[in-house]
Order: C-alpha cells, then structure tokens, then sequence
C-alpha cells in the first residue's frame, strides 16, 4: 500500500515533489478511505494539467524506479528506460545533482521507506554513472525511523539502532559490520546494495518484501495497452482446438455482453513468436459467418476504448485480489467517462476493494472533479512554471480558500483558473500567421 513517493531531478520535477496517498484531515468519504493499522489511506487519486505540465513523467518516475529496481542495476541494460537515463536529469538550470527516488508504503502490515539517489551525465550516452545514496529504514508502530541500512558512495554501514539489528534478526553487531564491508569492498557503484549484498548476506525475506512490493506490486505502465501479461494469472474456463489453442474467459464474456459488444466472443490466442520457450498473447475475436468461425485480432476488428478496457479488466482483478497499485498515464483514453468512474467507485468501495488496491492516473477530462465521487486530497494537479520549467504537484485539498468548499462547483472553479493556470494556446494566430508565411513564399 502507497503512502508516498517521492522523486527529484527527475525530468521537468527540479525540487523534491511527494505524491501522498495520506489522506488528509478532511471528514467527507470517509468511508471509502483504506485503514491499515494507524494509516488512513486513499484508494484513488487522479492527476490534471496542461500538456507538457509534467503528469506524465510522474508514472515515468515510479516506472524508472521499478525497472531499476527489477535490474537491480543503474547501468546500461537492455532495457529501454535504464539505457536513456541521461534523458531524465532537469536540465534547465545547469544543475549536476542526482536523480533521487524514495518510496514509502506498507506491506505485510510494515512500514518501509526506501531511498536511492545517482547521478548520471545528462545527454552523455557514455557517461559517468554511480549510486550517491541508497537507504533502506523501518517506520516502528510509534512512527520511529529505523534505519536498516545507509549505503554511501564510498560505505555501506547497518543501522546502529539496536531495534534494527532485532529486526533483521542478528545478536552479534560486529560480525555482521564486517560481513557487511566484506560486500561492500567487492561491491559495484552501479548495483544497488538491497538487491545484491543485502538480500545474498543479509536478510533475503526482508530484501524480497522490498523487491517483490517495487517490481510486483506496483504496475506503472504509460498505456494500458502495454501492460505485460507476466503478472497475471489466467482463468481459463475452457480450451477450444483450432489448430491453435484459445483461452475463452468468462470475464471477457460478461463484459461483452454487459457492454453490447456484439455477438463476438473475445479472447486470448497465443502470438506467433521466434521464442519457443516464451508465451505471448493477444485479444482475438471470434466470428461466425456462414457456419464458420474466423480468428481475427481484436485489433483488427474491435475499437480502441474496447481492447483497452479488456486488457484493463484483466489486471483489474488480479489488482483488487492482491492490493497492487497501478499508476496509469491517461487511463480514460479511448474508454467512456461513465467506465472510468465505474472503476474509479470499485477502487472506492471496500466491500470490492478487500485488500487495499490503488489507482493513480493522468486525465484531461474534468468530469471526475465531482464531490460526490472524490475527496478533495484525491483530484492532484500538475503545473509547470513558464520562467524556470519547473514542475509541480499540489492537491485540491491545498487550497485554504471558500472555491474548495464541498458546496462549490469544482469543474467551473477549475474552468476559471482558481486552481492553476489553464493551458492556452492561440492556435488560430499561429496557425494563421503560418499560412501567410507559406503563401508569402510561395509567391
């Protein structure tokens, strides 16, 4: 379960930015809020502003992370985010300081938070890269820090709270400061140390609570239509023979039929692959006609918003079966308003949403700034200074003014600029002055 993330230096974030999931002091929907022991926890959030604001680079953000943390590396992989990270410093003031990322959550009812900060040398393909800091601390019940472990780029050294030593389960301090700086002599200043020494000598169960929440968990993907299927646990209600075989779910045929689809039957064939040993798949429709059946994928033969929406409800399950938290760019792309609030109301409703799952995602669409649906520290904005290119992030629920009351319209306050600065663009002008220019030249 989210409480924080924070992020700094992170593309057009320049100072530490905190995406919280506390709820604040507010009293309204309550009852739609997640409780984990002392915690008051929001199931939803939702994040606005203009293009190019930032909202994007923070799904970027938890992504980075995430492959990272998989990688168990910041060095060049083949994976497409760790190997452009000069991409991602902010580059607007000629700063050299370290991308820093910090997560804070709950998971098997502890509270972790865990920090790394490297630096890397912007646009500099070869350049120069090494972890700064990376620290692992506990948060005890009466809200004490612990820290597990604070690795430097020059040490590694466990915390010296006795509490700490409790926790990871050792008595004798020394023998294990010196098992610790035998790792870290051999220890590169690329690998993160929770995912190599500290998990291989130290305490694998604690590593893997870590690891597991990061790269498991948390599902940050930029469109719903990529997310991988590896997390996912099919439900095959039968198998029908076509020279290929075809996973039929009865979700996909609730839905079909729930939604009016039409007479098709969707489901999932396997994608022809120049790996044997690796299963891909992809939504396929079923269509009669003239006594036969024909195979055609669905993106072929169904909407957008349609393959969107089942490749969501798939994970959607999964999500609220074991509290994953996805972080989505544009989730209601394609997909209907009335949908999307369907679901933002089942992430809302605890007699669903049984084991604490989250859903973060970037709109343009106003129409969920509605009181009724959400909680004022639920509806985020992003906003990016026009003088310094600078992002950030605030909550509706920051305002301390009479336009953020429960009895104010919040669409027509936002409409009107009381919540940021609207995006603007005289397209008409420019686009008007860029055909006199071209008739000008061509004359």
């Amino acid at each position: 379960m989210l409480l924080r993330f924070s992020f700094e230096n992170f593309r057009t974030f320049r100072d530490k930015t905190t995406l919280s999931m506390v709820a604040s002091s507010q009293r309204t929907h309550n009852h739609m809020l997640i409780r984990e022991g002392n915690h008051r926890v929001l199931p939803a959030a939702i994040l606005y502003g203009a293009n190019a604001s930032g909202k994007s680079n923070v799904v970027l953000a938890m992504q980075t992370l995430s492959e990272i943390v998989k990688s168990g590396t910041i060095s060049r992989t083949n994976n497409t985010l760790l190997s452009r990270l000069e991409l991602f410093p902010f580059v607007h003031d000629g700063n050299n300081e370290p991308i820093a990322f910090e997560l804070e959550f709950v998971e098997n009812k502890m509270q972790f938070i865990y920090r790394i900060a490297f630096r890397v040398d912007p646009f500099n393909h070869q350049g120069h890269r090494c972890i700064e800091e990376e620290i692992l601390s506990l948060v005890t019940q009466n809200k004490k820090v612990v820290r597990l472990f604070v690795r430097t780029r020059d040490n590694i050294e466990l915390g010296d709270d006795r509490n700490a030593f409790e926790f990871l389960g050792y008595s004798d301090t020394k023998m294990l400061q010196r098992l610790v700086d035998g790792v870290a002599h051999n220890m590169d200043e690329s690998t993160l140390f929770l995912v190599g020494g500290f998990r291989t000598a130290i305490s694998r169960q604690v590593a893997d609570i870590i690891i597991n929440y990061i790269t498991i968990n948390v599902f940050p993907e930029p469109d719903l239509s990529m997310m991988a299927f590896d997390k996912i646990t099919f439900r095959p209600d039968k198998k029908t023979p076509t020279g290929k075989w075809m996973i039929l779910e009865e979700l996909f045929d609730a839905i079909s039929k729930a939604a009016d689809f039409g007479p098709q039957i969707i489901g999932l064939l396997p994608k022809d692959t120049n790996n044997p040993d690796m299963l891909e798949l992809e939504l396929a429709s079923v269509y009669e006609h003239g006594g036969k059946k024909s195979y055609v994928s669905s993106s072929l033969m169904e909407s957008e918003g349609t393959t969107r929406f089942l490749y969501f409800a798939l994970r959607l399950r999964e999500a609220l079966a074991r509290g994953w938290l996805f972080l989505i760019d544009e989730m209601d792309n394609s997909i209907h308003p009335e949908i999307t609030k369907a679901i933002l109301a089942i992430f809302c409703n605890p007699e669903i949403n049984k084991h604490g799952a989250q859903l973060i995602f970037t709109s343009h669409n106003p129409i969920f700034m509605d009181r009724d649906l959400l909680r004022r520290d639920q509806i985020l904005f992003v906003e990016k200074d026009p003088d310094t290119y600078k992002s950030s992030l605030y909550a509706l629920s920051d305002f301390g003014s009479v336009s953020v009351r429960n009895d104010q319209d919040f669409i027509k306050n936002y409409f009107k600029g009381r919540y940021g600065r609207l995006p603007y663009i005289d397209l008409e002008g420019i686009l008007t002055a860029a055909m006199e220019e071209k008739n000008e030249q061509a004359d």
